[in-house]
């Protein structure tokens, strides 16, 4: 396949791979599995589209802080968490197979979708949480962290499961929130993954813009469509990225 044809290719998957991370957080079930296709080793498909989702993580914080979506006092502790887990997770994929762990996610986002949906109002009105509540749902967004740090495809619901109903937070709030300490992530695992000389640089600055430009769309969307819409969206992305995981 000519140069500038997997480039054109790499550009289209990033804004897709880039809406789709902005209207439900999944956009690396399209973006690794497109790079992968392309020729690029899974290892290196994965350090190569932490360099795309900065541009992403960039444009979409700037739509949601426009429009005031962003829970300002819970960023401080997600990017510290969100910095400890991508060091930690970052260093296990340079000794681990991340194929072998596609069925374990495949399942786990099965398993956990009824639970979004045991309270109509869940992801859509905000919700009051206790200290101990909030707590256990702060380790679980530690270890979903650690889990986003090397493999990244899938952590987006859960992190959807996590905060809705662990911390009450609004569909349309996770989005937001989670956004800069993704963006931390994405540039601590990148450093990681280009000092061990994994990352594609040609590839991964067209995915970079692609992923901007999708990133700034599916913001935007998601602001104009709402909660409700986000939460039925994303019941639908959690079977479609099970299915994915499960048998592709």
């Amino acid at each position: 396949m000519p140069e500038i044809v997997t480039l054109f290719l790499v550009l289209l998957a990033g804004i897709a791979a880039g809406f789709f991370d902005s209207v439900i957080g999944a956009g690396g079930l399209v973006s690794i599995p497109s790079l992968v296709f392309l020729g690029l080793p899974p290892q290196v498909a994965i350090a190569t589209d932490r360099l795309g989702s900065i541009g992403q993580t960039a444009t979409a914080a700037f739509k949601f802080w426009k429009a005031k979506k962003i829970v300002w006092k819970y960023v401080p502790a997600f990017t510290i968490i969100s910095l400890v887990g991508s060091v930690i997770g970052a260093s296990i994929l340079l000794n681990v197979n991340p194929a072998m762990l596609q069925s374990i996610v495949g399942y786990l986002l099965l398993a956990l979708l009824p639970f979004i949906f045991l309270r109509r109002d869940i992801g859509i009105k905000g919700g009051k949480t206790s200290r101990p509540k909030m707590m256990l749902g702060l380790v679980i967004y530690f270890l979903i962290m650690i889990f986003a740090g090397f493999f990244g495809q899938g952590t987006g619901p859960m992190v959807f499961y996590a905060l809705t109903y662990f911390l009450g937070f609004t569909m349309l709030e996770v989005l937001a929130t989670g956004i800069v300490p993704w963006f931390v992530l994405s540039v601590s695992s990148l450093i990681i993954f280009a000092l061990n000389g994994i990352v594609d640089y040609q590839v991964g600055i067209v995915l970079l813009i692609g992923m901007a430009v999708g990133g700034y769309a599916g913001a935007h969307v998601a602001i104009k469509k709402g909660d409700v819409w986000i939460k039925r969206l994303f019941a639908l992305f959690v079977v479609v990225s099970a299915v994915k995981l499960l048998f592709f």
